[in-house]
């Protein structure tokens, strides 16, 4: 009788090896071969569902974009205005080791961009749905009396979104040796300089 094969089980098999091996050996080292290896399959399976190293990274930014994505709708759910914002810019933040290898992810992202239209598409879209989120707390915080009503929404949005990426660089330039306390500590100064600390 034919083995049956999972097929979905597989896909997540390749996906994972493909994160392991960037955030390990980084992206010039990620190739099929090498993904195909750490997966314990041949190079010939992986291009069964995935058809070359492009489409694999694709799907992996996808996967590590969906874990901080349910994070932060889950913020959004069950706080409001600053308190929503202020986690959801944490949850972007390299704070734990799982976060520590997303921004490595990311960084791969935008160095890929540079030579790869499908993926400049890829953070485009990825920073408009960033901006749209940080925008639509920030108009929530006002509605709630929290910031004046002429606040500069998108400009604020994109002074935040700035910040979360210059701290995350920052991060991984440190070689990882900025604390989390470090990193909350600037989060909330930004916020109290936005917010008033009344």
């Amino acid at each position: 009788m034919p083995k049956v094969v999972d097929h979905d089980a597989r896909r997540r098999d390749f996906i994972e090896a493909a994160y392991q091996t960037i955030v390990e050996e980084g992206l010039a080292r990620t190739t099929i071969r090498a993904v195909a290896k750490r997966a314990g399959y041949t190079t010939g399976a992986l291009v069964h569902y995935f058809a070359d190293k492009e489409e694999l990274i694709a799907h992996v930014l996808e996967e590590n974009g969906k874990l901080v994505r349910e994070r932060m709708q889950h913020a959004e759910r069950e706080l409001k205005g600053r308190a929503a914002l202020r986690q959801v810019l944490l949850e972007a933040l390299p704070l734990n080791r799982r976060q520590h290898s997303s921004w490595r992810i990311w960084l791969a992202l935008w160095y890929h961009s540079e030579s790869s239209e499908a993926m400049r598409k890829e953070e485009r879209r990825r920073y408009r749905e960033w901006l749209g989120r940080i925008s639509a707390i920030l108009r929530e915080s006002i509605d709630l009396g929290e910031l004046p009503a002429g606040t500069d929404v998108d400009a604020r949005a994109r002074l935040l979104v700035a910040m979360v990426d210059g701290l995350g660089v920052q991060f991984l330039m440190a070689g990882g040796r900025m604390s989390a306390r470090k990193l909350t500590a600037l989060v909330d100064g930004a916020l109290d300089e936005l917010f008033g600390t009344g």
